[in-house]
């Protein structure tokens, strides 16, 4: 099945691969978790999020908002998690997240 998007341009692309490159970082002081995510369509970056709250896979979430933004994400189950939505689509789909030491090397990404 073939995936179209709207691409900025306005010409319709073919989703064939996404990527979700994602750093964390836990502060101890208040034991609160911090993410940003880079994310990639067809190999291209789309798009990073901004420094955001949440521990686990929350970065997905983040990734799908800056899908969305970029007109790349038009669904209409948002329970459905990425991954699955991808693999229903024949997408390829790559996401992770690396922890950080500091604050400082989570807003160099």
């Amino acid at each position: 099945m073939a995936t179209f998007i709207g691409a900025i341009s306005g010409t319709p692309k073919k989703i064939k691969s996404i990527e979700v490159w994602g750093k964390k970082w836990f502060q101890k002081s208040y034991g609160n978790t911090y993410h940003k995510v880079r994310v990639y369509v067809n190999d291209e970056l789309i798009g990073t999020s901004p420094i955001s709250y949440g521990y686990g896979d929350s970065f997905f979430q983040s990734a799908e908002e800056v899908l969305k933004k970029h007109g790349y994400l038009k669904r209409k189950d948002p329970m459905t998690p990425l991954w699955k939505y991808c693999k229903d689509r024949g997408i390829q789909f790559k996401g992770y997240a690396i922890e950080v030491k500091t604050e400082k090397e989570l807003k160099a990404f």
